[in-house]
């Protein structure tokens, strides 16, 4: 389906998910400003998805967020490319148990999962279970445990922009994955007490899993199934690491988890594998995308950079800034939820079975909410974004998103002396977890 407009863009169905469109133009925020003028809830059908009705303004996700009863997580609560036919999916079904035979655990779990897959972590779920999970380590994210990882993740920043200023003359550097990637990864890894030897085994694990569609990231590009071998490489490290927190506890995140309990019990195996999936992967991949793709909006804007030098060093400035370079990358662009019974939105008829594609990104670029939404604007208020989401699964790491972003932009904005592109940045082929990869810029800094 495609409906072309006076400006001369053209609307496709596949615009909204393709993961090629991600790779080659970032958000689709053409196509989210022209639905949003004229069809804010629309049926589509891209190639290689299920239907289901795309939703882009921001009053209506909050509106299908805040009803978990009638919009469910579960089956799928991420848009994804699905097997072609039933026969398909029977092939790949088979190839995978063949993969699992050595590993009798994970084999068990793929045979006892139905269509649910092999990881099940907040992100999957409903309540009662949504509410338990998160319940048992809200605690440990609370506001004083984050405050306390301050002075840490200083020293942690610290060094890494002494290493990127280097001797202070001009320098290039690929700022996505020498620079913006360490915070967030070394402070997640301490988290869990992966040591340091073992980080590239997140980063890796990380990059396969949430953009697998992009060759680059992929373990094997030509192996559509080589995301099995990513998901039984978490397994096998997460399952040694319980047993050893399970003997040894002590006050790490990792411990916390290994160690909590549901109804006096200890986690099921899947669940427990797939919370430290989700904490590892996504207590780091977010952050990263969004450091580089606010560094990548400030170079684009020096005015922008040379008021932030100028406001820097005040508080409630700095959070406003943070909270611009969140909303202008939302590196979550989407979550999925199937109605569990006819709903009626913007006067059509969401069938009970349906699926709700919620594009994040272009509720941040809302014309009824944001006074021009597409001008990069560091002091910006108010500023309600949904880059960390909204209702029952709000990220529940955003404090400590909040903090990483503030303390690196706090410590970089004042030492830059000069900074430009070297060439046109090369972004992420995947359409859930989206980003910079590659940003070379070439800058001065002082030591």
């Amino acid at each position: 389906m495609s409906e072309a407009t006076e400006d001369g863009y053209t609307f496709k169905d596949d615009d909204v998910i393709s993961p090629e469109m991600y790779g080659t133009s970032g958000h689709p925020y053409e196509a989210f400003a022209w639905l949003r003028q004229n069809d804010p809830l629309r049926m589509v059908e891209p190639e290689g998805f299920r239907p289901f009705w795309v939703v882009t303004q921001h009053a209506d996700i909050v509106e299908i967020e805040k009803q978990p009863d009638v919009f469910a997580s579960e089956p799928r609560p991420i848009l994804m490319p699905e097997a072609s036919t039933p026969e398909v999916r029977e092939e790949l079904i088979a190839e995978i148990f063949q993969k699992l035979q050595d590993n009798p655990k994970l084999l068990h779990v793929l045979a006892t999962s139905g269509e649910g897959g092999l990881i099940r972590s907040l992100v999957q779920m409903d309540p009662p279970d949504h509410t338990a999970y998160r319940a048992m380590v809200q605690p440990w994210f609370k506001p004083s445990n984050i405050k306390k990882l301050e002075e840490r993740l200083t020293q942690l920043i610290t060094e890494i922009l002494d290493k990127m200023a280097g001797d202070g003359s001009v320098q290039e550097i690929d700022f996505a994955q020498d620079v913006a990637v360490y915070p967030p990864l070394k402070l997640i890894a301490e988290l869990l007490g992966v040591p340091e030897e073992d980080e590239w085994r997140l980063l890796t694990l990380t990059n396969e899993l949430f953009a697998g569609d992009d060759p680059e990231m992929k373990r094997m590009a030509d192996d559509p199934l080589s995301i099995i071998d990513t998901i039984k490489d978490i397994y096998e490290y997460f399952d040694a690491l319980t047993d050893e927190l399970r003997a040894n506890p002590n006050e790490s995140l990792a411990s916390y988890i290994a160690n909590g309990e549901i109804n006096g019990e200890h986690l099921p195996y899947k669940e427990l594998v797939s919370y430290y999936t989700i904490v590892a992967t996504a207590g780091h991949d977010t952050t990263r995308n969004a450091i580089t793709g606010g560094m990548e909006a400030l170079v684009r804007n020096p005015h922008q950079l040379q008021r932030f030098k100028e406001i820097v060093d005040d508080e409630n400035s700095l959070k406003l800034a943070v909270e611009e370079l969140l909303r202008w990358t939302t590196p979550v662009a989407q979550f999925s939820r199937t109605a569990t019974r006819d709903y009626e939105l913007r006067g059509k008829n969401i069938k009970a079975g349906e699926t709700v594609g919620l594009m994040y990104a272009a509720a941040s670029f809302d014309e009824e909410l944001f006074e021009n939404p597409h001008e990069f604007n560091i002091e910006r208020k108010p500023n309600r974004h949904l880059a960390f989401g909204t209702g029952p699964h709000q990220c529940l790491g955003l404090l400590l998103a909040r903090m990483e972003m503030r303390i690196f932009f706090e410590q970089l904005i004042p030492r830059i002396k000069s900074i430009e592109l070297v060439e046109e940045p090369e972004r992420i082929r995947a359409s859930f977890v989206h980003g910079i990869k590659h940003l070379r810029l070439r800058y001065q800094m002082t030591t």
